[in-house]
């Protein structure tokens, strides 16, 4: 079997049992029940970059005034589109800080990455929920605070993916997802945040990883995130050398 039918079957795998694989229902949907797909990886260059985030972010409308209501999912993990949400033309913000604080800094194109989520569908956050309520729909529970449950469910089919990708080095975004990927507590996660590689093994191979600092923190202006900003570029620099 080729590495293509092989990436193609994991696909398929994805799409068809993912849900059930982590306990969530099918019928999982946006307002007006538009179903939460799974992201299945799109960018899958074999023996490259492997970049590893937290969750799909979704498509954001103005809907009878009520703005930034989540209303479908967007084409792939990190999605570079563009889209119209009723008031304005805005950006796939997640595929944005990707290019613009990871990749361009690395002087890496997408087309040398797999990229992919941990948890492979859109989990509502609190705020969402009153937003739908707002607008007349109940029946959702915030599953952002199931995302631990959700990532540790995941990990077998991360770790199939990996395997898959085969990839130089894996980079993953935020503590929760170094976290999960490594099986140790959220402040140990944070702890490895450093230059230094964290070695992961799976079966026979060991595989060199990065745990970044989340976009989120990145693309904020505190005095927390001026600190993880220096520690990326610490970080980037030394990944950088790795690669040559």
């Amino acid at each position: 079997m080729n590495k293509d039918t092989e990436i193609l079957n994991y696909q398929k795998k994805c799409w068809k049992q993912y849900k059930s694989a982590i306990g969530l229902d099918e019928k999982y949907t946006y307002l007006y029940g538009n179903p939460v797909k799974v992201h299945v990886p799109l960018d899958t260059a074999v023996g490259g970059i492997m970049i590893i985030g937290a969750y799909p972010t979704a498509h954001f409308n103005t809907i009878n005034g009520v703005a930034d209501v989540p209303v479908s999912d967007h084409l792939y993990p990190f999605s570079n589109e563009s889209y119209f949400d009723g008031s304005r033309i805005r950006p796939v913000e997640s595929g944005r800080e990707l290019k613009d604080e990871y990749l361009d800094k690395l002087g890496i194109s997408r087309n040398h990455c797999w990229i992919t989520d941990l948890v492979k569908v859109f989990l509502f956050k609190e705020g969402h929920i009153k937003k739908y309520e707002t607008l007349g729909y109940k029946g959702h529970s915030a599953t952002r605070k199931r995302f631990s449950d959700f990532a540790k469910k995941s990990r077998p089919l991360l770790l199939e993916e990996i395997q898959l990708a085969d990839p130089k080095i894996i980079l993953t975004l935020g503590s929760e997802v170094a976290a999960a990927v490594f099986q140790v507590s959220e402040k140990a996660a944070t702890s490895m945040m450093n230059e230094t590689p964290v070695p992961l093994q799976i079966s026979e191979s060991v595989y060199q990883c990065w745990a970044l600092p989340h976009p989120g923190i990145i693309m904020k202006n505190t005095a927390q995130s001026v600190v993880w900003k220096a520690m990326l570029t610490r970080q980037i620099k030394t990944i950088k050398t790795y690669l040559q």
